[in-house]
C-alpha cells in the first residue's frame, strides 16, 4: 500500500497533510479501541472469575457432601457395634429363698433351713452374678465388692478411690479379684465367693437394726468386648433393709462409685 502511494505524485503529500488534519481524531480512535479492548478483556476476565467462583463452590459442596457421607457412615457403624456389642451387668443375688420358710438349694429341690442356720444367717448370703445382655462375647477381666457402713444421716458413699475410712463410714471392707472368664452372649455366671452380709453386718447390727447406721454392699467389674481393647467398668450398688433381711438394689448413677444411696434407711424411698 504504502509503495501504491509513493507511486504517485503529489499523493504522499495529500495523504501527510490528512494525518496532521486528523491526528486527534486518529488518537481518538487508537484510545476508543484501547478501551475497548480493555473493557473486553475485563468482561472476559469476570467471566473467568465467576466460572471459578462456581467450579469452586461446586468442590465445596462436593466436600461437604463427602464429610456428611463420612460422617453418616462412622455413625451408622457405631450404632451397629453398639448394638451388637457386650453389655454385662452385675447382681448380688440370694443363695437362698423364701417361701412359707426360708430354704436353701438342695439337689434338684429346696431344703428348709435349720433353726442353726438361721442363727448362723445363711439366709442372708449373696453370690455376685454377671449376665451378658449383649449380642456379643465380653471377656470378664477383675471384680470387686466392698462393703461400707455408714454412719447416722450419711445417705452417700465417697467418690473416687477410697484406700481407708472416709467421713462418714464407721466401717469398710474390699475384697478385688482376677476373673478370667469368656461370658457369651445372654449367658450369665456367678462368681466363686460367697458375700456373707450377715458375716459382715455382726459388728453393727445393734445400729443397723435401730436405722443408726446403714449397710451398703457396692462395687464393680471390668471386662472388654470383641469390638475394642477398651475396658468398661460397670458399678452396682446395694443397702441393707433391716424389714425384709435383704438387699435393696440403688439405682445406678455416672460414676465408678455411687455418689448417693437410694435407700438409707426404713424411712426412706427405695427410689
Amino acid at each position: 500500500m504504502t509503495a501504491l502511494i509513493f507511486s504517485y505524485p503529489g499523493m504522499w503529500e495529500t495523504f501527510s497533510a490528512w494525518l496532521q488534519k486528523y491526528e486527534s481524531v486518529a488518537i481518538w480512535l487508537e484510545g476508543i479501541a484501547l478501551i475497548l479492548i480493555f473493557v473486553c478483556d475485563r468482561r472476559d476476565s469476570r467471566q473467568q472469575h465467576r466460572e471459578t467462583l462456581a467450579q469452586m463452590e461446586i468442590m465445596r459442596n462436593q466436600a461437604r457432601a463427602t464429610v456428611t457421607a463420612a460422617n453418616a457412615a462412622t455413625k451408622s457403624a457405631e450404632a451397629l457395634i453398639n448394638s451388637e456389642r457386650a453389655w454385662v451387668i452385675a447382681e448380688l443375688v440370694p443363695i437362698c429363698a423364701k417361701f412359707s420358710d426360708w430354704c436353701r438349694p438342695a439337689g434338684n429341690g429346696w431344703a428348709t433351713l435349720s433353726d442353726e442356720e438361721m442363727r448362723n444367717g445363711v439366709h442372708m448370703r449373696h453370690k455376685l452374678k454377671f449376665t451378658n445382655m449383649g449380642r456379643t462375647p465380653a471377656h470378664i477381666l477383675r471384680y470387686r465388692v466392698s462393703y461400707s457402713c455408714l454412719d447416722k444421716g450419711i445417705t452417700s458413699l465417697p467418690r473416687g478411690r477410697v484406700t481407708s475410712l472416709s467421713r462418714g463410714t464407721v466401717e469398710r471392707h474390699d475384697t478385688a479379684r482376677t476373673f478370667d472368664h469368656l461370658l457369651g452372649a445372654t449367658d450369665s455366671i456367678e462368681v466363686p465367693e460367697i458375700v456373707d452380709v450377715n458375716e459382715y453386718l455382726r459388728n453393727r447390727i445393734k445400729g443397723i437394726k435401730e436405722l443408726e447406721n446403714t449397710a451398703v454392699f457396692h462395687g464393680w467389674v471390668e471386662y472388654q468386648h470383641v469390638f475394642s481393647s477398651e475396658v468398661v467398668k460397670v458399678s452396682f450398688c446395694y443397702s441393707y433393709k433391716p424389714s425384709t433381711l435383704g438387699l435393696v438394689r440403688v439405682p445406678e448413677t455416672k460414676g465408678i462409685e455411687y455418689e448417693s444411696i437410694g435407700y438409707a434407711n426404713e424411712n426412706q424411698s427405695p427410689n
